[in-house]
């Protein structure tokens, strides 16, 4: 006879590390990104010059575009 043990729940460990990462707050920066993400929420880089400039910058076709938020 075949016995199934329920008491061990069976997680997607892959999906749970995706979906942990994007709860996390976006890190303001002092320095504009040169860097290639490695994963999907590392393609979001909020910059802050110090003083009034906030410019948030997206990893799209290989490249950083940025806009300026005020």
């Amino acid at each position: 006879m075949f016995k199934i043990d329920l008491s061990q729940e069976n997680k997607d460990l892959s999906n749970q590390l995706y979906l942990d990462d994007l709860k996390r707050v976006i890190k303001t920066n002092t320095s504009k990104p040169t860097h290639t993400p490695k994963k999907f929420v590392d393609c979001f880089w909020l910059y802050w010059d110090g003083l009034t400039t906030y410019e948030l910058y997206i990893y799209i076709n290989n490249s950083w575009k940025k806009t300026v938020l005020s």
